[in-house]
């Protein structure tokens, strides 16, 4: 019984580690264009293959990661992209990314899902993924705030860098008073006297925070 029980989950362990891990050592390419929903290209807008090398522990009958690589590119005028790479030099399972923590325009775009393309790396020697990325909510409102202030006035710049303040409130009074705006999630606070940004204020991120009533 015990014989047979191993032999299922080593062969449990064969088929699952077939379906999610491959070897490739020959040369594949990830192309592809972002667009938006407007259907403009979306310039310089990174894009990141994650590689991982996952090893399955039988023991625990599971995937365990050993370690991880990326190969990154951004996107040109015309919102195309093209990455180059050795699969098995850098992993042997890989999801693609079309959107980064940094370099991404999270303002007016939602970042879109990450997409598993392990078996298509072993099908196809090109493979192509095109995305359209979907506007933010808000981004109308962020719009009309901008040309509202001016988009090179302290507040317009800062609408387009954080989006729409969690929160804005007045701070002191009569020729004192000044307006705050607070971005929980960003860890930031921004003091405004008149039209002008008269100070910043920096605290331990609050990502999900609630605004205070």
């Amino acid at each position: 019984m015990r014989g047979a029980r191993a032999a299922a989950a080593a062969v449990l362990g064969i088929l699952l580690a077939g379906c999610a891990t491959v070897r490739i050592y020959e040369t594949r390419v990830v192309m592809g264009q972002v667009t938006d929903e407007s259907r403009q290209p979306v310039a310089d807008t990174p894009v990141v293959i994650v590689a991982r090398s996952l090893a399955f522990a039988e023991v625990r009958m599971q995937y365990v990661e050993q370690g991880r690589q990326e190969v990154r590119a951004t996107t040109d005028a015309q919102g195309r992209y093209r990455i180059e790479f050795v699969p098995a030099k850098v992993g042997n399972n890989f999801y693609l990314f079309l959107y980064d923590k940094t370099g991404f325009d999270r303002v007016k775009y939602r970042a879109p899902e990450s997409l598993d393309i392990t078996s298509r790396l072993k099908q196809d020697r090109v493979v192509t993924v095109n995305q359209v990325l979907l506007f933010q909510v808000t981004w109308p409102e962020v719009e009309r705030q901008i040309a509202f202030f001016g988009p090179d006035s302290d507040r317009g710049k800062l609408l387009r860098r954080h989006g729409l303040p969690d929160k804005r409130e007045t701070s002191g009074t009569d020729d004192g008073a000044s307006e705050v705006w607070w971005y929980y999630a960003d860890g930031v606070s921004y003091w405004f006297t008149g039209d002008n940004l008269a100070r910043t204020h920096e605290f331990p991120p609050i990502p999900g925070a609630t605004p205070p009533k």
